[in-house]
């Protein structure tokens, strides 16, 4: 799948160009899924475009975090994790997941782990311990129930038979 792909369908689970700006959403008012708290100098102007939304994703979540250089329904998988959660966050599970330093970097030591691994199961475990972060926050704050069912089954659209 190419980038463009990617992001298009990211684009998309995020609901659009609709902008929203829900007072229970910590992420403020959002557009193509681009949040003001998260990506301020993309609302400078108090809108945010497709194209500058295209090249936030690619460089804040597929390039940046090196999800690039990962197999494709790995990359696929991380991409949206690291969109929903942060890549940070998505790279520490798969180093759990992994067995190795949870340092939230994508480098050496992570992708030769990875290397070892088939890559469906991978992808199986990764959405696993994302549905239980999603439980956990959901958990931690009640309010952001609202979200949990739309959370779950974007998480498992990744699941590989």
């Amino acid at each position: 799948m190419s980038d463009e792909k990617l992001i298009s369908d990211i684009i998309e689970r995020e609901g659009g160009e609709k902008q929203t700006n829900d007072p229970q959403d910590r992420g403020g008012r959002t557009e193509f899924g681009i949040s003001e708290k998260s990506n301020p100098e993309a609302w400078k102007d108090g809108v945010v475009t497709r194209t500058e939304a295209e090249a936030i994703y690619r460089q804040r979540y597929i390039e940046g975090p090196g999800f690039d250089q990962l197999p494709e329904r790995l990359k696929q998988v991380m991409v949206d994790f690291g969109v929903t959660s942060g890549p940070r966050i998505a790279t520490r599970t798969l180093q759990f997941i992994l067995g190795i330093e949870q340092d939230g970097l994508m480098g050496s030591e992570t992708r030769q782990a990875i290397s070892g691994w088939d890559e469906s199961s991978l992808v199986n475990l990764v959405v696993l311990e994302r549905l239980r972060l999603i439980r956990r926050i959901v958990a931690k704050r009640p309010n952001q129930q609202k979200w949990y069912r739309g959370w779950v089954l974007r998480a498992v659209e990744f699941l590989v038979p």
